[in-house]
Parts: structure tokens; C-alpha cells; sequence
């Protein structure tokens, strides 16, 4: 049953569409900001586990418990590598920025100051 539970809440995930109102836009799922939707996705799935585990721990349901537990923990690793991947493309998308700056440069390197 957990597996069935998983794999819809799994797919309903999938299937979310982001809206921009404001902007009156449906939000990409590519790129720095497809990482991002994926990682807030991932945390509120975390705490929806570990609200899960309270509420069977409380109800003495202890091995439906740890097996939530050691799906927190794999959720846990994904994560962490979400992070690494987001705060990699910020630092890439930066660095990128940087350079051109570098190459369109206002005051040339060789002015005479006189």
C-alpha cells in the first residue's frame, strides 16, 4: 500500500503545473528554475513524510514508521543532490555573467590617467 501511495503521490507531483499570475505565464521546468521548482518539491514531500512518521509513531504503527523512515532518508540524498545541481547552475549562470562583463569593458585597461 505504501509503494501505490508513493508512486501516486510521485505522479501527482509530476503532473503539477506552476503559474505565474502576475506575469500570466506557466512556469518552465527547464533549467535554474526547473531545479528550483523540483527541489520546493522535494521538501514539501519531506515534511509530508516526516508528518507521516509522527502520526504513525504516535498511533504505534511502528514498522510502517521505519519503512517511512528509510524513505526519508533516500528523499534526504536526493535532496542534498538537488542542492549541489541548483547551487552549481547559480554558480555556472555567475560565472557566465562575469565573463561578459569582462569582455564588454567600459574603461579600457589602458587608459592614461593624464
Amino acid at each position: 500500500m505504501l509503494e501505490q501511495l508513493q508512486h501516486a503521490y510521485e505522479k501527482s507531483l509530476r503532473n503539477l503545473v506552476f503559474v505565474d499570475f502576475l506575469n500570466k505565464k506557466v512556469i518552465s521546468r527547464g533549467g535554474l528554475r526547473g531545479l528550483e521548482i523540483e527541489l520546493s518539491k522535494e521538501i514539501a514531500c519531506r515534511k509530508d513524510l516526516i508528518t507521516a512518521i509522527n502520526y504513525h509513531f504516535k498511533n504505534g504503527d511502528f514498522d510502517l514508521g521505519i519503512e517511512l523512515i528509510d524513505a526519508l532518508s533516500k528523499r534526504a540524498d536526493y535532496i542534498k543532490r538537488l542542492d549541489a545541481q541548483v547551487k552549481a547552475h547559480r554558480r555556472n549562470k555567475l560565472s557566465e555573467i562575469a565573463s561578459r562583463f569582462e569582455k564588454i569593458s567600459v574603461v579600457s585597461r589602458n587608459a592614461n590617467p593624464s
